[in-house]
């Protein structure tokens, strides 16, 4: 009856959280009516390459990772004025943004989490957590960048002043800042091919004088780079700084010059065009090839040709979908060209597939689906049901493995880097052993422990690799930093620690559900001590897995440590990290062997190594000293605390099963005395 209210309560929470999600209104923007790209253009278009954190990656990759930035999503859900309901995927939003600006000034992207920094910005609000468009916004532009760059130099100051507490933010400045960033970034990709779009100017144009948006419908600023004199930036700067003249023509060339640089500010950002020359040179923004064209005349030609082909596209946007679909597939090839003779770019169908394919969330899938079939095997433990329903559940979680692994090895060739590269990487690398791990266990063992295990850890691990992503919202296939750029140490300390990290936490869930039966079994009197003997040699097992790799893995680190920088061991945080989960596991398998520690003792202080490898996982790349302070990230240290508090909640568990134990011990003890006094006197 326990196993049935759990699984009907199980079943009812996902079915009362899909009906909230489809009683949730959509947002109605103001538009009529939205008309969707063809399925082939967007692929033409997701195709183009684009260099952006040191890397030549598909527009694809870009368009996924600002839309998560700006909305917390990966799509764009909205109703127009008709009825229509549309659902965007991030490569159409982000056609919409580059080619038709207008309508996607009209589209809900932009997250606020509490009505409050809307208010403060001189915006009616909607609801307290909602989606707002560029337009519902941009009433309170002009107080949102004033708020903006005064929190930005108040968060500097924060950081300066090793984080004084009197410039810290508060929630809504954060929230403000935020949104003013991402407001910013939005205006720059409207403005991207606004030199190829004459007086269209999405952004700012109300600020301009009426003669000076009437110049901008005439004026083309491409042709403008053959007509131009030959002068310095400095030149040219100092040109349009100073008061203009009497007569026509220094007016006329005054404004054209700021509007070419209107132009060319407005076109930074996305760096699509690859250098002339120098293979090691970066790719160049528009914004990036009007300047340098401008100032050096035998790049003018070049310049003219690359801007020539955005002009080219947008102008067949105007004739058919047809014509502009071709456009963008000739740029994208000519692009692929250049890139892969300079061997850039060679993988970008890959990582297409990669994000396409959904293979972590539909690992996640696996692991929860799993968890429901396996539920149902506890309805009638020990029969051929049950075992049928494990069986399947360990199917599934070998799935969810699967699929794990694939999208592991699809970032590893992509990168062509072993597969742990940065935090990101981390967790799916040690969910997918946490999860290998209980499926040996289930392998030798046939009860269901280590499938529980392995749904369990896939179930936590894919979760956390989502919730990451999208808090951080940046691309996280990275270049690697300088201290970690050696493939053959990223190959071995790094992968051998990782393995003992997914020990640890696989000690720790055996410890949890010995200490979550045993304080069951201790409310209800029933208690099966072959099943609770057999969960801790399992665990102790893991343990010593945890402890081989982990030593394994710390040697190797300081070898590592003594080719990068001299010196084999330096009591650094990360160091030190290591050698407490080595030290713990000693202490365990030490007090096992002395018998000291006890089956309850083994699994409470296997809990204990759970909160020691979290530490060493994240934690210490957060507080900010030693050489291994390159993987902070905001926010994780609440994280940390709530997980431990979790952790704690189980160890309170064994403390009153100890002293309820020893208590019934105690009067046990005390009832056998006076039976043997009782005898003697008789």
């Amino acid at each position: 009856m326990k196993h049935c209210l759990l699984i009907h309560l199980t079943l009812l929470g996902l079915l009362g959280l899909t009906s909230n999600l489809s009683a949730r209104e959509l947002p109605e923007v103001d538009l009529q009516n939205y008309e969707p790209w063809e399925e082939e253009t967007v692929h033409a278009f997701e195709n183009i390459l684009v260099q952006d954190g040191g890397r030549v990656k598909p527009i694809y990759t870009i368009s996924r990772f600002t839309l998560m930035q700006f909305s917390g999503i990966t799509s764009v859900k909205f109703e127009t004025k008709d009825g229509e309901q549309h659902n965007l995927h991030y490569a159409e939003w982000m056609l919409d943004v580059l080619f038709r600006g207008e309508v996607a000034k009209d589209l809900p992207v932009f997250i606020v989490d509490d009505s409050e920094a809307v208010v403060q910005i001189g915006v009616s609000p909607k609801s307290r957590r909602d989606r707002y468009s560029y337009n519902e916004l941009v009433s309170g532009r002009a107080k949102l960048a004033e708020l903006s760059a005064e929190y930005a130099k108040k968060q500097q100051q924060y950081q300066e002043s090793e984080k004084d507490k009197q410039y810290e933010l508060d929630r809504i400045e954060g929230m403000i800042l935020t949104l003013g960033r991402n407001i910013s970034s939005f205006e720059f990709l409207l403005g991207q091919f606004g030199f190829a779009r004459k007086g269209d100017i999405l952004v700012n144009g109300d600020i301009l004088s009426p003669e000076f948006q009437k110049l901008a419908k005439t004026l083309d600023p491409v042709e403008m780079l053959n007509k131009m004199p030959e002068m310095t930036l400095d030149q040219l700067f100092q040109t349009v700084r100073q008061p203009m003249g009497d007569s026509e023509d220094e007016r006329m060339f005054s404004d054209a010059l700021r509007l070419f640089f209107f132009h060319a500010n407005s076109g930074r950002g996305l760096d699509l065009f690859p250098p002339k020359e120098d293979a090691n040179e970066d790719w160049k923004s528009s914004g990036d090839v009007m300047l340098e064209a401008l100032e050096k005349k035998d790049l003018r030609e070049w310049g003219t040709e690359q801007l020539g082909k955005i002009q080219a596209i947008t102008k067949a946007q105007g004739e058919s979908e047809e014509a502009f679909r071709a456009a963008l597939l000739s740029f994208s090839k000519q692009q692929h060209e250049t890139a892969e003779a300079r061997g850039q770019g060679v993988r970008s169908e890959m990582e297409i597939s990669l994000y396409r394919g959904k293979w972590f969330w539909n690992s996640l899938y696996c692991f929860v689906i799993g968890f429901v079939v396996l539920a149902f095997s506890w309805f009638s433990p020990g029969t051929r049901f049950s075992k049928i329903m494990i069986f399947i559940a360990s199917m599934l979680a070998l799935l969810g493995l699967v699929l794990d692994v694939y999208g592991i090895t699809l970032r590893s060739v992509i990168r062509q880097r072993p597969p742990i590269t940065n935090l990101y990487d981390t967790v799916l690398f040690i969910t997918a052993t946490a999860v290998l791990l209980g499926l040996i266990i289930e392998w030798f063992t046939r009860i269901g422990i280590g499938t529980l295990v392995a749904i369990v850890s896939g179930f936590a691990g894919m979760f956390l690799s989502i919730k990451y992503e999208a808090k951080e919202a940046t691309d996280t296939i990275t270049q690697l930093m300088a201290v970690l750029d050696t493939n053959f140490w990223l190959a071995t300390h790094v992968t051998i620690i990782n393995i003992g990290y997914a020990a640890g936490l696989v000690g720790a869930i055996f410890g949890i559900i010995y200490l979550s039966g045993r304080f069951v079994a201790l409310l209800t009197g029933h208690r099966n001590k072959d099943f609770y003997k057999s969960l801790t040699r399992m665990n102790y097992g893991v343990i010593c897995f945890c402890l081989f790799f982990s030593l394994v893995g710390t040697v190797l680190g300081g070898i590592w440590a003594n080719y990068s920088w001299g010196r084999f061991w330096g009591w650094d945080p990360k160091e030190n990290g290591a050698l407490m989960i080595c030290l713990w596991t000693l202490v365990i398998l030490h007090g096992r062997m002395g018998g000291m520690l006890k089956d309850l003792g083994i699994n409470m202080c296997s809990v204990i190594l759970a909160g020691i490898v979290t530490f060493s996982w994240w934690g210490v790349n957060n507080l900010g000293v030693g050489l291994h302070s390159y993987g902070f990230t905001e926010g994780i240290w609440g994280a940390l605390f709530s997980s431990w508090s979790i952790l704690g909640v189980f160890l309170l568990m064994g403390v009153i099963i100890w002293f309820v134990e020893r208590s019934k011990k105690a009067d046990k003890q005390r009832a056998g005395a006076n039976r043997e006094a009782a005898t003697s006197a008789s």
